[in-house]
Order: C-alpha cells, then sequence, then structure tokens
C-alpha cells in the first residue's frame, strides 16, 4: 500500500517514461500525476462560467507561478500556442467575455514545461454550448499537479479543498481524483508506454479528459481514489435517503456533501500493481458502483496522429471491468462473452442478478421521442462492441441490483428515475483450463 512519496519511488520506473534528445533536455512524455478531473452540466451558462473562472483562479492562485505556456483560439477559431506572458494569451475572465453566446465552447488549456512532454502542473477546460446541453453533452475541468503534494499535509489540504470548491461550484455531475495517466497536450506515437501502464497498475485511471463529456449520460466509467456522485447520479441505484445505507453492506461510508456523495479509499492514492491482490477499499466501491457504470463505453484513447493507441473499444471495455475479477484486464483468455443460452431473459429493476452479462435497454426512447438508433435491423440483435448501438447497456455480476434509468430534461435535469427491465444480451462465462 502507497503510504508515502517513498512507497511510491520504486515504482517511478515502470509508468514514467522519458525521451532522451541529444543536446537538449529530457522529455517527460507518458506519466500518471495527481489529477482531478470534473464533469458537469449547462456550461454554455453565465451562471456555470463564471463558476469556472472562480475555480480556475482559486487554481491558479496557489500553482499558476508553476505555468509557463497555454492555447487559445483567435477571432476566426484558429489555435494558436503562447507563454504565459505573451499579450496575445488571453487570460480565461477574457475568453469568457469574448465568447459570450451560449453556443460558444469555451476551451481552456495551460501548462508547465515543455510542449511536447507530459505536464506536471495543468489546468484545463472545455465547456458544452447550449445546443450540447439539450442532447446530455456535458462540460469538463481537471487539473494536475506533481504527485510529492498528495503527500505533503499543507498542500494535501489545499487539493481537498479545491476540489470541494469545484464540486460546489459547478454543481458537479461526476468527478475523480487520484492517480491518472498523464500525456503530453498533443501525444505521437507514446501509446505503447499508456498501454504499459494501465496493464501494470490498476489504480493509475485512464483517459480522464474531453472523452467523456457526451458519454456520462449512459453511466461512469470508473472509480478512483476519490469517487464523487451527484445526487441525481446515485439515484440510479436507489433513493438519496437511502444510498448511504446501501453503501453500509459493502462497507464504506461516503461523505455526504451538498449535493452529492464523496467517497474516499485509504489515506493516498494508490497504484494497484495489477501482480498484487486488489485493496478490499477499491473492490468494495467497484462492486457498489458496478450498477452505475457504462456497459457500452467507446475506446478510452483519444487517437492524435500515427502510432498513438492506447486502448481500443474491446480493450477499454475490459479495463473498465478490471477489479471485477482476475485476468479480465490485460486479457488473459479466461473470460468470454457468450450469447445467452436461454432467450429472452429480463431483469427488473432493483432487483439483484442471477447471470453475470451484459444488459440492455431495449424499449429505450431517445430525446426526440423516438427509438434510440441501431445500425442494424434486428433490433435483438447483439454485437460485442458495437459502436452503432445507441441503448444503455451495463455489465451486472451476480449479486449485483440491477439499475434504473434515468430520463432527462436537458442539461441532465432529472425527469424520473425510471424503473425498467433489462434484456440480458451476452454472458460472461468463465472458462476452464480446458478450454482456454
Amino acid at each position: 500500500m502507497i503510504q508515502s512519496e517513498q512507497d511510491l519511488e520504486p515504482y517511478l520506473k515502470d509508468f514514467q517514461w522519458v525521451e532522451h534528445r541529444q543536446d537538449q533536455p529530457d522529455l517527460f512524455i507518458t506519466g500518471a500525476e495527481f489529477q482531478a478531473h470534473f464533469l458537469y452540466f449547462a456550461g454554455h451558462t453565465l451562471e456555470k462560467r463564471q463558476a469556472l473562472v472562480e475555480c480556475i483562479e482559486a487554481y491558479n492562485q496557489h500553482f499558476g507561478k508553476y505555468l509557463t505556456w497555454g492555447g487559445y483560439y483567435d477571432d476566426h477559431g484558429e489555435g494558436h500556442y503562447a507563454d504565459l506572458d505573451d499579450p496575445k494569451m488571453p487570460s480565461i475572465r477574457q475568453v469568457i467575455t469574448q465568447k459570450s453566446h451560449p453556443d460558444d465552447q469555451i476551451e481552456w488549456y495551460c501548462a508547465s514545461g515543455d510542449r511536447k512532454e507530459a505536464p506536471e502542473y495543468m489546468i484545463s477546460a472545455m465547456t458544452n454550448r447550449g445546443w450540447e446541453g439539450r442532447i446530455l453533452y456535458c462540460s469538463e475541468i481537471r487539473f494536475c499537479v506533481p504527485n510529492n503534494l498528495i503527500f505533503d499535509t499543507k498542500t494535501k489540504a489545499i487539493l481537498m479543498q479545491l476540489i470541494q470548491l469545484f464540486i460546489e461550484k459547478l454543481d458537479v455531475y461526476h468527478a475523480v481524483a487520484g492517480f491518472q495517466s498523464i500525456l503530453p497536450y498533443r501525444p505521437m506515437g507514446v501509446g505503447d508506454y499508456a498501454l504499459v501502464q494501465g496493464e501494470q497498475f490498476w489504480g493509475i485511471y485512464q483517459g480522464a479528459g474531453s472523452r467523456e463529456r457526451n458519454l456520462i449520460q449512459d453511466g461512469i466509467k470508473s472509480i478512483d481514489w476519490l469517487t464523487y456522485l451527484s445526487n441525481t447520479l446515485v439515484q440510479r441505484i436507489c433513493e438519496v435517503k437511502t444510498f448511504a445505507k446501501y453503501c453500509e453492506f459493502f462497507d464504506l461510508k461516503p461523505q455526504q456533501l451538498e449535493n452529492g456523495f464523496l467517497f474516499q479509499l485509504e489515506d493516498f492514492p494508490q497504484l494497484l500493481p495489477s501482480n498484487l491482490p486488489v485493496l478490499a477499499s477499491f473492490y468494495n466501491l467497484n462492486r457498489a458502483l458496478r450498477p452505475l457504470r457504462n456497459g457500452a463505453y467507446w475506446n478510452i484513447s483519444q487517437d492524435v496522429g500515427n502510432n498513438y493507441k492506447v486502448l481500443d473499444v474491446d480493450a477499454s471495455r475490459k479495463w473498465i471491468r478490471r477489479l471485477d475479477a482476475p485476468d479480465i484486464f490485460p486479457d488473459c483468455g479466461h473470460y468470454e462473452d457468450r450469447k445467452p443460452r436461454k432467450k429472452n431473459i429480463y431483469l427488473d429493476s432493483g432487483r439483484p442478478c442471477e447471470i453475470d452479462g451484459v444488459y440492455r435497454y431495449d424499449e429505450q426512447v431517445g430525446l426526440d421521442g423516438q427509438p434510440e438508433y441501431v445500425g442494424y435491423k434486428d433490433r435483438n440483435d447483439y454485437k460485442p462492441n458495437n459502436l452503432d448501438d445507441y441503448r444503455q447497456q451495463v455489465v451486472l455480476l451476480k449479486g449485483d441490483i440491477a439499475p434504473r434509468f434515468l430520463d432527462f430534461y436537458e442539461n441532465a435535469v432529472l425527469k424520473e428515475a425510471k424503473k425498467i427491465k433489462w434484456h440480458l444480451v451476452s454472458e460472461i462465462v468463465r472458462i476452464k483450463e480446458d478450454e482456454a
């Protein structure tokens, strides 16, 4: 277990990579720093944009002196990079003023170090546009600092205060914080390193960033050392007033905030080397929140240029399930998705699961009042990793409580936590040794 910065040091060479350059300083190209990632809705509104400014300025008050460069867009929508002391580089307040229309997107990125390396200090944000709120795309903001700061009593307190400030100011829907994968702003050819990092350390959260903006309506991706759930999100499992009791069953005691619940696992973030048993706290939270997960998550990696591929669709979904059972990720060939032995098996919301598998909401209706789009004629067919099926899916194991379906107005304002029937579309089967 990681209890100090010294405990982290023996592992550094296994999850951090440096590119050596002739006659130039080395580039830190892949690593894992302490990072917090927040998802929230209505980022196109003046109220949320003002809150965004306050959050960024709160971070800068403590760590802004380490930031050296940033990215900005000109009046023609073209992206540029500039040192922070360059007059062309606008402040976040100037950006908010210049892009005042609800359908303007605010993009903000500032970091330390070289543009070609993974930053130790960074803060970035992207807001949804007004029309995106209607299709349940959200906004995101994230920041990172060097890992040693989370082990210092004073700076740990500052970081925890910042996290709670962001949650409250932005009325956050979902947030995670801990050791998270850090890559250069425009990563090129570093995918192999990042893939090995994910395979060796299950506690390093992969792919925190803008890719989750249009996926959160169908569930969260995973858990981290800190995991925050809004009151709206927990209603996928049960009523807010009974959620703490639900958590007690898994030996979990979240901190109840004004608009949600915050889980902290252990005193400090953990790496969870994949060759060691999973800590009970992480196992329990993963099990408790499995009904909240998006069972049809797209690929985690964000392809930029050639030779950058971290986790494709299949590997991403196995990474999400990495804490469910041994040998799922990296895939050791011990588990297989198979067509259900019996047809038309359904599981009602609130009932315990009896068959390990992938469950789908067949009758899901979109915001336009029409059945969710499926890119093939037979709506009862199931194809693993099919990106043309927009119906919600969830992976449940025996004993898991089948979730409810969250029916939303725009900007994820809850209309109803609806009890539905989940259709078993694929069984997860443990392959015996003689079958492998």
